[in-house]
């Protein structure tokens, strides 16, 4: 599958209105009273699989909300404008290319949102409970504790945006090579993993079953590149560090992210441009660049065209103004 754009809009929408009608589709489809004030026109499209939706939810005009408890823990993923989430005592600032996780596991949240538009990924009780019990089988997500809303780190941020991106745009999901239980399993995995929290780091299942093409291949390799998102990776390296085969690493990441290994690494290290670029905290897109391992500007610029819609010269550009 060819990586997309993330920040296209879809050609349609399931919903596009404003006023009461807009507030009652909304809280409709998130299951909950979202307590939203005025707001714009908004624009809202699902697309759902096995306890998992994917949604891409744009607000004209300003917005803000005073949310009650959702049946799901919700991912956003800013692609445009600036929001702000409240939850507990915790109040964290997201803008574009950011991931911030809307609340814990039955947690009131409020906040605003300015050019709000955002993806959306949300994961129901079920499929936390699936992915919970394949690390401990004596927990369930009742016993989830959340310590952070926002990724602990750049590359987890970027794999789970490359997660998000395999499973998300795909254009029929349900034609995909893997069950789609695996596939929401393993993005609820990527969610434990991303924000800190008492559960993840006690997962040795993946350590323990690592011996053919199930997802627990697929989150080795993700804590190799993790932890060694800036070095030369072969995908020999990363087989070797997951205990199987070249092959079976291929297939694994063919079965359950339908792309190879190494498209998946380019992947994540075109986030982390991304990252740098938008924080300015690299002098010239060429530093940038060769830092993540993108030595051709010519391909490079065009893979980062292809996922962004912009130049990379256009996001360090906005950095500085």
């Amino acid at each position: 599958m060819e990586q997309g754009s993330r920040r296209r809009s879809p050609d349609v929408f399931d919903f596009e209105g404003d006023g009461d009608e807009a507030r009652e589709w909304l809280d409709s489809a998130y299951g909950s009273a979202l307590g939203l004030g005025r707001m714009g026109t908004v624009h809202h499209r699902r697309r759902e699989r096995d306890g998992v939706a994917f949604d891409r939810l744009r607000i004209d005009a300003p917005v803000s909300f005073d949310a009650e408890p959702m049946p799901a823990l919700v991912v956003v993923d800013v692609l445009g404008g600036e929001i702000e989430y409240t939850h507990q005592a915790a109040t964290d600032q997201a803008r574009e290319g950011d991931t911030v996780l809307a609340s814990g596991w039955g947690m009131p949240f409020s906040g605003r949102g300015n050019g709000y538009d955002v993806r959306n990924t949300s994961v129901s009780l079920e499929v936390l409970d699936a992915a919970i019990a394949d690390i401990d089988p004596d927990r369930s997500s009742a016993d989830l504790v959340f310590t952070s809303f926002v990724p602990r780190s750049r590359a987890a941020a970027a794999q789970w945006r490359a997660v998000v991106d395999r499973l998300s745009l795909a254009p029929e999901v349900e034609q995909r090579p893997v069950g789609q239980a695996d596939a929401s399993r393993l993005l609820a995995h990527s969610l434990l993993r991303t924000f800190d929290n008492n559960v993840a780091g006690a997962d040795r299942d993946a350590a323990r079953d690592s011996r053919d093409a199930t997802h627990s291949v697929v989150r080795l390799a993700q804590r190799v590149i993790e932890e060694r998102a800036g070095d030369d990776l072969t995908m020999s390296e990363i087989a070797r560090e997951c205990h199987v085969t070249p092959r079976a690493l291929q297939y694994a990441f063919r079965r359950h992210l339908d792309c190879t290994p190494h498209a998946y690494v380019r992947q994540v290290r075109l986030d982390l441009v991304h990252q740098v670029l938008r924080d300015g905290s690299v002098c010239t897109v060429g530093d940038a660049a060769a830092t993540f391992g993108f030595y051709n500007p010519g391909r490079f610029a065009a893979e980062y065209r292809q996922v962004f819609d912009e130049n990379p010269g256009q996001t360090l550009a906005r950095s500085t103004t």
